[in-house]
């Protein structure tokens, strides 16, 4: 269960939203997660807290842990990395890359292949 927003932060976020908004052009084509999200973490997240998370993003690695892990962890990161992996292409290759040598060598078909992200993952696991 997520806890409830303070009423405080709720009002800042609303503030925010509103105010982008505004500023918006009239008739302007409605922003994707990806747009939303970068602009929530640019506004909410310190610099330092994201540059953090991008390296924790560029250094992940399965080592030891299942698939299943590997891309829960995968997935939580690539949101503070929007730039580094803006096309599934992109995605799929930095997924891959990070899988331990034996599956990286397995999956080299999928790397050319037109397979989803989410295909991917599934052959992976």
């Amino acid at each position: 269960m997520v806890p409830a927003m303070p009423e405080d932060e709720k009002r800042r976020l609303e503030s925010w939203w509103e105010a982008y908004e505004r500023c918006r052009l009239v008739g302007a084509a409605p922003l994707i997660w990806k747009q939303f999200s970068a602009l929530f973490l640019e506004k909410f997240v310190p610099q330092s807290r994201r540059e953090e998370l991008r390296m924790q993003f560029e250094q992940l690695r399965q080592s030891d842990i299942y698939v299943m892990r590997y891309e829960m962890r995968f997935s939580k990161l690539a949101r503070h990395a929007i730039w580094l992996v803006p096309k599934d292409r992109e995605r799929i290759r930095r997924f891959i890359d990070g899988l331990t040598f034996q599956l990286r060598l397995l999956m080299t078909r999928e790397r050319m292949s037109g397979a989803t992200y989410d295909e991917v993952v599934d052959i992976a696991r």
